[in-house]
């Protein structure tokens, strides 16, 4: 990478960091913050778009560290999926209706994790997390 890059992408983390920052100290119901926050968010997510899901990275800026997570766990619940739940809640005896109204929670309470495992196994292709740790203790400015 070069020394510019470097440099551009240490600036999108610090940034990251002190909008980060900022947006845990804000208390009233429109955060300033966040927007920048969100923006910063995808700039860097856009890193690790060909990135294979698992990555992860510890990414430096000069004030902030960045912890670049693995993509989240998620399930496509197709009809297919619904299909055989259905059939498997009439086995039991059990309102197949009820549980339809709920989430994936109902159905791992029903019929348990290895169903889920079967039908709707989890993927890494959830958004990214990051976790962002300053490196020193931040400046004190009166508008914050």
């Amino acid at each position: 990478m070069s020394k510019q890059a470097e440099t551009f992408r240490q600036a999108i983390i610090d940034e990251f960091g002190e909008a980060d920052r900022q947006a845990r100290l804000w208390t009233p119901s429109v955060n300033p913050h966040l927007a920048r926050r969100a923006e910063l968010a995808a700039i860097i997510e856009s890193w690790y778009a060909s990135a294979p899901p698992e990555t992860s990275e510890t990414l430096d800026g000069r004030s902030y560290r960045l912890e670049v997570k693995p993509c989240q766990y998620q399930r496509k619940l197709t009809p297919v999926v619904f299909l055989e739940a259905f059939k498997r809640l009439k086995k039991l005896k059990l309102d197949p209706f009820a549980v339809f109204t709920a989430t994936q929670e109902a159905l791992r309470k029903y019929l348990g994790e290895p169903f889920l495992d079967e039908f709707a196994p989890k993927e890494r292709t959830g958004r990214r997390t990051f976790d962002v740790v300053a490196k020193a203790a931040p400046q004190l400015s009166k508008a914050a």
